[in-house]
């Protein structure tokens, strides 16, 4: 049996550690949240729905009363052209109420951790006043929560892997977690793999999505995984960035000496030229 790196082991041991803090922490944070009570309608919502009932009232008056003056054809193309303004308003009006988002425990859950992990993106209009005072404080310990654990991570998997394999293991849990994500989302077959292979990307790298539609307990203790094993392949990357870049780097360096001597030399002589120039003055 190989022995374990005591480095390895203590990696590991608190890896595990702040991976169980911090599923408590969103639990705790989704339990504050759905004791929060969500946000009302505000003046605008109300105003918009006052003013589509005034326009659904309209519009039914005129269609009554064109019954009587025009034609069947010439009706029917002015209540089409009616009801086609009526649906712009209507779904326009909809897209700003808050009664068809999600409020369940599973949802403040995912915010919770859209939050933590700067995922994102969190929509403001679904927070009260006190639960957006809430989130100020919740993702200030979440953040720096999430970036302990990340860098417990990093310490397991660099005495563990070398870099070709901690690349090779990124892609292949990105390739795994588009197949979770193609088996949640059942997705028909002519929807390409890229594009679920890209949306676990994006979750992985805590770009975020706009409308993330993976959920359940599964895929967010899979993109725990995907969060660390991408952050050491981040830190991989730029330490290869540094090293193709370290001599270009010192040729900007002198060059921008050479600029900054350069400068300092030209003002010195101009110094030196006003103070002439205030000598001969004097005389």
């Amino acid at each position: 049996m190989p022995k374990i790196e005591p480095k390895f082991e203590l990696a590991l041991r608190r890896t595990i550690f702040y991976s169980v803090l911090i599923v408590i922490y969103l639990f705790l944070g989704a339990t504050i949240l759905s004791l929060i009570r969500p946000p009302r309608y505000d003046k605008g919502s109300l105003d918009k729905m006052e003013r589509i009932d005034v326009k659904r009232a309209e519009l039914l008056n005129v269609l009554w009363a064109e019954t009587l003056a025009k034609s069947e054809n010439d009706w029917e193309e002015l209540a089409n052209q009616k009801m086609e303004a009526y649906e712009k308003a209507l779904l326009s009006s909809a897209s700003s109420l808050v009664e068809q988002r999600d409020f369940s425990f599973w949802g403040h859950f995912e915010r919770s951790f859209a939050m933590i992990t700067t995922i994102g993106p969190i929509d403001c209009r679904e927070l009260s006043t006190f639960a957006k005072i809430f989130c100020f404080i919740y993702a200030l310990l979440g953040v720096p929560l999430t970036l302990l654990y990340l860098e417990k991570c990093n310490q397991m998997a660099s005495s563990l892997c070398s870099t070709g394999k901690t690349l090779v293991a990124a892609t292949s849990l990105i390739f795994f977690g588009a197949i979770i994500y193609d088996i949640v989302e059942q997705g028909s077959d002519d929807t390409p793999f890229i594009d679920a292979m890209f949306s676990v990307f994006l979750q992985f790298s805590t770009i975020g999505e706009e409308d993330p539609r993976v959920r359940g307990f599964f895929t967010y203790t899979l993109c725990l995984f995907g969060l660390s094993l991408m952050s050491v392949t981040f830190i991989i990357i730029q330490q290869e960035i540094e090293k193709i870049t370290s001599r270009f780097e010192l040729q900007f360096s002198f060059l921008f000496g050479k600029a900054e001597r350069w400068a300092s030399e030209a003002k010195s002589r101009s110094m030196d030229r006003v103070d002439e120039e205030d000598e001969e003055g004097d005389w």
